[in-house]
């Protein structure tokens, strides 16, 4: 929530560290490491509060080295920690004087471990960050969520929620804003049934304390609170889904709390992949680790991040920063980002475009083409063309055989002037055109919507229009997609009822628990270059709901079309 009395410019020098940050390190660790199950295991196995007591009793990560875990963050090139000081189980990962359930006073470790990484932070240069579950906590009887409540120990008729709140989470947040020095930002979650009136007194709490401390969007579920928007877990935008900054948290592999089944690590190539795409949609990536109960970041984690950072070491220039591709879809072969009168292409080693880089609409000269790899910046050959009977700008660059850089190449391109492009949906590399339907125009109707774009076809041909949906696991798509389905353009009209025909395995902008699924809904000709509308018709072409955390709710959700030249 934007403070009345704030400056645009005070906000904007709050913000501009995080901004340019881009990458940071996530961290889920408390008693719930104890049993490798994640940090939910309290809820999910309905562990009593007296029991879970007895296992804080046992908490002793003794090998815990907060030099070692900022060691490791700087290594991977993240600029930012942000550490869980109490999850929902209601233990503080620190010396609470609020209330006793803490790692000093109720385990054996006797040390505060934010202490710690406070110091050791501040001799590295990163910026210490705090997790509070503000309003989940199963362990105090008062605490009342609008869905996940410990009713095993507590009658929630007998909540005072008041209680609760005045007491123990104001005070927590009191204590984490005064004790351990400048905090970089506070990091709320689930805040369902939090009231206005109360949101707004803990944002003015913590601009009073820290008015420099960033918070993020999850202090609140009424819109626009907070400095950023906290995508959903694991989740990442379309081009234009977010109007603010905003930060995608994900996870090194489907867990958060540390977990001895969970073995499903991302790769390097996927990580890095990820992180320019976040980069090149103006987002931030919070990368999780989950720490094992003796305190060691497991060493597959390590692995990873450090194979991350050595990429960022020779190519962070292209990411740290930067801003945004103006251009308001996926690119095929890689991501955009740009600086001042630069700009850089991420091109995928995967998916090499060993017969040329092909990037459409680009409408200023480029002065010099080069490769980051290059230690002599040799110039790339650049053939740039113009069409006005289309209004299609061409660039084609030469690139060498093989890639020249491990994962992701980076091609920097030198330009005239700022950055200039045609900000409307054109072909692009294998002529393909994407419409995302947070930039469509909606219209609801009595159970079918309908959305619509204007597109820019440069050459003829016929085209398959594919659907792109994000599956969440377990759901029944036939329940979804329950109704035939029409596109409209060029005067043609396609229609089916879509199946999952492709199921894309790795795919760029779709986390577990989703899954990227393509449909094949038709063809359609378009016989001349020229600018066209295209109208879709469905159930699912929804408008976006306001305020956070609404990534889980959708079993599938529509996320946009691409017409394929086939």
């Amino acid at each position: 929530m934007a403070d009345s009395l704030e400056t645009a410019s005070e906000r904007k020098n709050r913000m501009q560290w995080w901004k340019e940050a881009k990458f940071g390190m996530f961290i889920h660790w408390g008693v719930y490491s104890l049993l490798g199950q994640g940090e939910w295991v309290m809820y999910f196995s309905k562990i009593p509060v007296k029991v879970y007591e007895k296992l804080a009793a046992e908490f002793n990560p003794e090998q815990f080295d907060a030099k070692a875990w900022v060691a490791c963050a700087k290594r991977a090139g993240m600029k930012y920690i942000v550490i869980t000081a109490k999850h929902h189980d209601g233990f503080a990962m620190y010396h609470s004087r609020t209330d006793p359930f803490n790692i000093v006073d109720a385990s054996p470790f006797g040390r505060d471990p934010l202490k710690e990484l406070s110091e050791a932070c501040r001799v590295e240069g990163i910026r210490l960050c705090f997790y509070y579950s503000h309003v989940i906590d199963w362990h105090h009887p008062h605490a009342i969520h609008d869905t996940y409540n410990n009713l095993w120990d507590y009658e929630l008729e007998k909540k005072a929620f008041f209680s609760y709140w005045n007491h123990k989470a104001k005070g927590q947040i009191r204590e984490l804003l005064t004790e351990y020095g400048p905090i970089g930002l506070l990091w709320f979650d689930t805040s369902g049934g939090l009231s206005k009136k109360e949101s707004e007194v803990i944002v003015s709490m913590i601009r009073e304390l820290q008015p420099e401390c960033l918070i993020n969007s999850r202090v609140s579920h009424w819109p626009d609170f907070g400095d950023y928007q906290s995508k959903g877990d694991n989740e990442i935008p379309m081009h234009g889904e977010e109007t603010r900054e905003w930060e995608t948290p994900m996870t090194l592999n489907q867990s958060w709390g540390y977990s001895t089944k969970d073995q499903v690590w991302k790769s390097a190539d996927a990580l890095i992949r990820k992180l320019v795409h976040i980069v090149s949609k103006g987002g931030n990536l919070l990368l999780n680790v989950g720490p094992t109960e003796t305190g060691v970041i497991p060493a597959k984690s390590v692995e990873r991040l450090e194979e991350v950072g050595a990429w960022l070491e020779r190519n962070g220039e292209a990411v740290y920063g930067t801003s945004a591709s103006p251009f308001p879809y996926e690119l095929e072969w890689g991501a955009m980002t740009v600086k001042g009168e630069m700009v850089f292409l991420h091109v995928f080693n995967h998916d090499w475009p060993a017969e040329g880089l092909v990037l459409n609409g680009v409408k200023n000269k480029v002065k010099k083409a080069y490769l980051l790899a290059d230690g002599n910046a040799s110039s790339l050959p650049v053939q740039q063309s113009y069409l006005p009977e289309t209004d299609h700008y061409t660039m084609r660059i030469r690139l060498p055989e093989l890639p020249p850089d491990d994962y992701v190449s980076v091609v920097a391109l030198e330009v005239e002037g700022g950055l200039d492009v045609d900000r409307g949906f054109i072909q692009q590399a294998q002529d393909a055109i994407k419409l995302d339907l947070v930039l469509s125009e909606i219209t609801t109707g009595s159970g079918m919507n309908e959305a619509r774009w204007t597109f820019k076809a440069a050459s003829p041909g016929v085209f398959e229009v594919v659907l792109v949906n994000f599956k969440k696991s377990g759901a029944v798509w036939e329940k979804e997609y329950d109704h035939e389905v029409t596109v409209q353009a060029a005067g043609q009209t396609a229609a089916c009822v879509p199946k999952e025909d492709v199921v894309v395995s790795d795919s760029i902008s779709c986390q577990h628990p989703y899954t990227e699924v393509h449909s094949s809904i038709g063809r359609i000709v378009i016989e001349h270059p020229g600018t066209y509308a295209l109208t879709l018709s469905t159930k699912l072409a929804k408008p976006k709901p306001n305020g956070p955390e609404i990534w889980q709710a959708a079993s599938v959700k529509l996320r946009s079309v691409r017409l394929v030249q086939v």
